[in-house]
């Protein structure tokens, strides 16, 4: 686990990388959903790559918020194709990372109330972003087969 900002952007940049490779060679089944699974598991790639992108954002300005940061504000995107996905999701985690260069190791023990989450503290939250980029990147994956 980590215990200072610069750990966990670290671990956000691994799992960013990840998440990425995988995006980028979605397009061949954007639009394809499995064909046994619910909620999250019945997604498309896109319904992932627009998910994905609009995390970071609901994270960066979350985060933002609490803390009186300066921050992105909320989106929910929309994506054609797998590289508008990729332009977006670059887009919406350089966002997501201008808060996360705000933060400092004095701060990651703090807690709030996060939306559909409850309560957690803002290691928590970089903890969870780190998770749900890899958690998205092995589904992206596993639509590809």
């Amino acid at each position: 686990m980590a215990s200072t900002v610069a750990e966990y952007k670290t671990n956000i940049a691994a799992a960013y990388e990840a998440y990425m490779a995988e995006l980028k060679q979605a397009g061949a089944n954007w639009e394809t959903k499995p064909a046994h699974g619910e909620g999250e598991e019945a997604w498309s790639a896109r319904q992932v790559g627009e998910h994905v992108a609009g995390a970071a954002t609901f994270f960066g300005a979350g985060l933002a918020q609490y803390l009186g940061l300066q921050g992105p504000e909320r989106a929910q995107p929309s994506f054609a194709t797998a590289a508008e996905a990729t332009t977006g999701m670059a887009a919406a985690y350089a966002k997501f990372l201008a808060v996360v260069d705000q933060i400092t190791d004095d701060k990651l023990a703090l807690e709030f109330d996060v939306p559909r989450l409850g309560k957690q503290t803002v290691g928590g939250i970089l903890g969870i972003q780190a998770y749900h980029l890899n958690d998205h990147a092995g589904q992206l994956k596993k639509l590809r087969g």
